[in-house]
């Protein structure tokens, strides 16, 4: 019974498991079954598993010793899947009772945890929040000693492009209270080119979407130089100028005047709402405003870095509180269905806007979308598709998570 017991078993919330961090065993992967045990007990709870998402985020594994156990269940249509979409506590009360928590790093999410109890109170529910923060963290440090995790995530073979492009993202999302962002990449597990970047510094949030021409690990390779040269430009205090150009020359120099990067790059102002941005020959982005696609965010575009230009332009718009700027590749728009329509740029800015309308987090309107371009596309994408998704919140935004 998890009443009087259960309470009492958790009155030091998360002992047990920083008692495993601060004296951890030999072998770190056999510390994750460990680390879950802990979980249970603080809880009283008679199982708990952590369900981890795959990279395509569309279903939940349960993480073993050694890699993902169990059998999948999609994120969509299902409770635990409700959960980690919607970022939320979700009970279904029987005999046993089963709840599952998101498991998320801040904003970004990678799973959630399943308890079964005998006999679930609400009272439990303040108990849940330490844990998981707890939890998290220890899951979040181990991760860097063993493979248990990333294997977990997996539910076909990542091509040598993609492994590569994963280990060069930053985290999917990142949320404050004035601004949050999102990002995602498809085909989730052959991705070459495509790749997206971003960075929190102090009151300026600074993004990067990227388009390598070319297909496999020359283009990887070439998005690979170019985050990295963007990334060194931007940390030693270099501007949208000087950053163009420093990757321009690094293109051309290592790659040959054939091989190009289309990119969009810039940064938030989270206090005052002003976009600062620069187009390497990239598709535009579009604005949603008071519920509304107002159309799309212009900037004279420069030559896609690689083929020796200057930059055109670089042009500042004013967001206001409730603004969203969605950035994405011409792989998103140029889908194709079976029949040989294009996924297009109106049904793309129709959706935005009815997940704003529906007011799905910002990392949740990012799946949706590449959920529904998957779909659209009935079949493997025959390029990569990326979106980067940008929600201001103004002064007084929402509870980020």
């Amino acid at each position: 019974m998890a009443s009087k017991q259960a309470l009492g078993e958790v009155t030091g919330t998360g002992a047990t498991i920083l008692s495993l961090i601060q004296d951890p065993p030999d072998l770190p992967a056999r510390q994750l079954g460990g680390l879950i045990e802990a979980a249970r007990c603080e809880l009283g709870a008679e199982t708990a598993r952590v369900l981890i998402a795959d990279y395509a985020l569309v279903s939940l594994q349960e993480l073993g010793e050694d890699g993902p156990t169990g059998a999948r269940q999609s994120i969509e249509g299902t409770l635990a899947g409700r959960s980690f979409a919607r970022h939320e506590i979700v009970v279904s009360r029987g005999t046993p009772t089963t709840i599952w928590a998101p498991l998320a790093e801040g904003s970004d999410r990678f799973g959630v945890l399943e308890l079964e109890h005998a006999s679930w109170s609400d009272g439990l529910h303040h108990l849940l929040q330490p844990v998981l923060r707890i939890l998290v963290l220890a899951l979040i440090s181990k991760c860097r000693y063993t493979d248990s995790v990333l294997r977990s995530r997996r539910t076909e073979p990542l091509s040598l492009a993609a492994e590569m492009q994963w280990d060069l993202l930053p985290p999917l999302t990142c949320s404050t209270s004035r601004a949050s962002v999102s990002g995602i990449l498809e085909p989730a597990y052959s991705i070459g080119g495509d790749s997206f970047d971003f960075s929190l510094n102090s009151n300026r949030l600074d993004f990067a979407i990227f388009d390598a021409v070319g297909h496999g690990m020359s283009a990887v390779l070439m998005s690979v130089a170019a985050v990295t040269s963007l990334r060194n430009a931007r940390r030693s205090g270099s501007e949208l100028a000087a950053v163009y150009q420093e990757t321009d020359k690094l293109i051309e120099e290592q790659f040959g005047l054939s091989s190009f990067v289309t990119a969009q790059f810039g940064s938030l102002a989270i206090d005052t709402g002003e976009l600062t941005w620069l187009n390497a020959g990239h598709p535009r982005p579009l604005l949603v405003r008071d519920d509304s696609c107002t159309g799309e965010l212009s900037c004279r575009p420069s030559l896609p870095m690689g083929l020796g230009g200057s930059v055109v332009a670089i042009t500042t718009d004013r967001l206001q509180p409730g603004d969203r700027v969605l950035f994405f590749t011409d792989g998103v728009t140029e889908a194709r269905s079976p029949d040989g329509d294009q996924f297009g740029v109106p049904q793309l800015a129709d959706l935005l806007v009815r997940a704003t309308l529906d007011r799905l987090s910002t990392a949740e309107t990012v799946r949706r979308l590449s959920g529904s371009v998957l779909a659209h596309n009935g079949a493997a994408l025959r390029d990569d598709a990326t979106l980067l998704l940008i929600d201001y919140h103004g002064s007084d935004g929402p509870d980020p998570h």
